[in-house]
């Protein structure tokens, strides 16, 4: 990926929740919303770093190709470990 984003930017790849459970039983609707990791940030982000796990505003964000570039303030929280 060579995708540098500007300002308050980020790049993320969206991680699509699971729709079976681990032992095989498809679900209709999944209580997790997706998630998305962080590929790359603009040189004015310090809230987040590179393979943070986010949730983030979907509406807000813009696909270009595979991924996604959105402004840092449409970030809601980062997943703990």
């Amino acid at each position: 990926m060579n995708i540098k984003p500007l300002a308050n930017r980020i790049v993320v790849e969206r991680i699509e929740a699971s729709k079976t459970t681990e032992s095989g039983i498809i679900l209709r609707s999944t209580p997790d919303p997706d998630r998305a990791k962080v590929l790359a940030i603009g040189p004015l982000v310090d809230e987040v770093a590179v393979d943070d796990i986010v949730l983030l505003n979907w509406n807000a964000a813009t696909k270009t190709g595979d991924y996604y570039v959105v402004p840092i303030d449409q970030v809601i929280f980062i997943y703990g470990e």
